[in-house]
């Protein structure tokens, strides 16, 4: 079963929901490597004793080596979280080809990548957990985000077939709501206060937050989890129900 304390690389890992991840796991007493683009945010977590690499996920060509250069610093990966991810909202009418193209490199083939790289017996232990954040609207698509909505649901797809091919390894993931971070908030306009209180109002158990999803993820990647592969576990507090 895997070792919770062991290795695990975080994907996106500068805000939101990969951010703590890695704070999570650090604090359980985890060797962490955060990865992200952004150097500044990177530079916060190395403060606090996380290990960083500073990379851009469509940079795909590079994946196999940053992969490679973590597991030679500090050991076989027991886990790795991908939770990069861009939202493009906006009608397909209007779409553009650099737009399109970033939007499947990041939620779709980066996270392929890096789970090819992560099977190898040289990068990860045959107990190892892959998990990777999906979205709700993998299967409740909506107008201006189809692109995303498709990306994420090919990615629920990846994350089943992991599953069958890189036995024992496990393959999981998971589905939150909408949440309130950075991403999201970048289109206040759109999600003020009167969308946080109809979520609020039609989600059973409350709206989801970041600390929830991070919960769930650390539950997937644990001992007690060692017997579920090929599932995406939603967690929007029943909005979609």
């Amino acid at each position: 079963m895997a070792d919770p304390t062991g290795h695990i690389l975080v994907v996106g890992a500068s805000s939101g929901i990969g951010r703590a991840v890695a704070e999570h796991f650090a604090r359980q007493g985890s060797v962490v490597t955060a990865l992200a683009r952004r150097a500044d945010r990177l530079a916060e977590l190395a403060e606090a004793g996380i290990a960083t690499v500073a990379a851009d996920v469509t940079d795909l060509a590079a994946i196999g080596g940053v992969l490679q250069s973590a597991v030679a610093e500090r050991g076989l990966l027991t886990g790795l979280v991908y939770c990069a991810g861009v939202q493009l909202i906006k009608p397909m009418r209007s779409l553009g080809v650099d737009e399109v193209e970033r939007v499947y490199k990041t939620n779709l083939v980066a996270p392929t990548l890096f789970a090819a790289a992560f099977g190898n017996a040289r990068v990860s232990t045959r107990d190892a957990v892959f998990c990777a954040v999906s979205s709700v609207a993998a299967q409740r698509p909506e107008p201006a985000i189809v692109p995303y909505a498709a990306s994420k649901a090919g990615l629920d797809a990846l994350i089943r077939g992991l599953a069958r091919e890189l036995a024992p390894r496990r393959a999981v993931g998971v589905a939150p709501g909408w949440l309130d971070t950075e991403m999201t908030q970048a289109h206040a306009r759109l999600y003020g206060d009167e969308f946080k209180a109809a979520l609020e109002k039609r989600s059973p158990a409350g709206a989801a937050t970041v600390d929830s999803v991070v919960d769930a993820i650390a539950f997937l990647m644990s001992p007690q989890a060692r017997h579920v592969t090929g599932e995406i576990l939603r967690v929007d507090g029943g909005a979609t129900l």
